[in-house]
């Protein structure tokens, strides 16, 4: 297996746990990559393999986002970020292994609602683990500000966020 492929697999098998981490449906994740939920769902379960491009797409939308959140939350997603690409070489497998490990069980409960007090568990986690700072990949930087491509994509995700805010209102005044 190629690292290209390792790490399209390593996108493929945490997908889910990284959706829930972000605070998004199958619905959410599928508008902001112009897919539908079931295509999200699909490759979280491993049908089809994840392409390059899925790929792509995929992790553009997710580090374009943690740039975008503050304080904890955004070390927080860089670092599962930067873990589940295998980008810190610093760390043992064995506490990578650990770390994801934390990072599912805080994503099924950023996924029930607990965002902020699971935020603060995953915090934990990771430094019990000896797993501080992440530094951040300068391609990380250059999508988040909206330099070149990464101006296109925080615009789309901008307006694919705006549109969740107004459709939320909508919701609240029909009920």
């Amino acid at each position: 297996m190629t690292t290209e492929e390792r790490e399209i697999a390593e996108l493929q098998n945490n997908l889910e746990m990284l959706r829930k981490l972000f605070g998004w449906t199958a619905e959410q994740l599928g508008n902001r990559l112009g897919v539908t939920k079931q295509t999200v769902l699909n490759l979280e379960h491993g049908k089809p393999v994840m392409s390059k491009i899925q790929y792509i797409a995929i992790r553009s939308v997710m580090e374009t986002e943690a740039m975008s959140r503050e304080g904890e939350e955004k070390e927080n997603l860089l670092k599962v970020l930067s873990l589940v690409f295998n980008e810190d070489k610093t760390i043992t497998e064995e506490q990578r292994e650990k770390a994801l490990d934390a990072a599912k069980v805080v994503s099924t409960a950023t996924a029930a609602g607990a965002g902020v007090t699971a935020m603060g568990v995953l915090t934990g986690s990771l430094t019990a683990l000896g797993i501080g700072a992440v530094a951040v990949n300068p391609a990380i930087v250059a999508v988040a500000g909206a330099v070149g491509v990464g101006g296109w994509v925080a615009g789309m995700l901008n307006k694919t966020k705006q549109a969740e805010k107004q459709n939320k209102k909508g919701v609240k005044k029909d009920d």
